[in-house]
């Protein structure tokens, strides 16, 4: 039965879990958690719209290494180069992007995978540096 549990996730389709807030039930249940502050990289799009950036724009492939580099850079203030380094990265991988920001974002884990038209929008967001992606 344990075992089941642990697996149910792979049974679901793609697009279940998402970056950079899980709807695995450990992380979206519940009082724990309910409330998230995450500190990450987002992107700015062409027409206004905004994305998260991948772990990748970050220079890992893991989501949990991907926070921490933010974190560090926050907490050391070099959150202007992160954004550079991300805006770098982001002009071949994301065309689209015109903007990078370095934020902390607060939100509610439970409403983030509701179907309410602004769900995924923030409760609250900080931005530490903001760069161009260069053309």
């Amino acid at each position: 039965m344990l075992a089941a549990g642990i697996l149910s996730p792979l049974a679901r389709e793609r697009g279940w879990d998402s970056f950079p807030i899980s709807s695995y039930p450990m992380f979206s249940r519940g009082t724990i958690g309910a409330v998230n502050e995450l500190a990450h990289a987002v992107l700015v799009l062409d027409g206004g719209g905004r994305a998260p950036a991948s772990p990748a724009l970050l220079g890992t492939p893991e989501p949990m290494v991907a926070t921490a580099i933010v974190r560090a850079h926050l907490a050391r203030g070099s959150s202007e180069d992160l954004c550079a380094a991300v805006a770098a990265r982001a002009r071949s991988a994301r065309p689209e992007a015109v903007a990078v920001e370095i934020v902390r974002s607060r939100f509610d884990a439970r409403r983030y995978f509701s179907a309410e038209p602004d769900a995924r929008e923030p409760l609250e967001r900080t931005v530490y540096a903001r760069c161009e992606v260069a053309r």
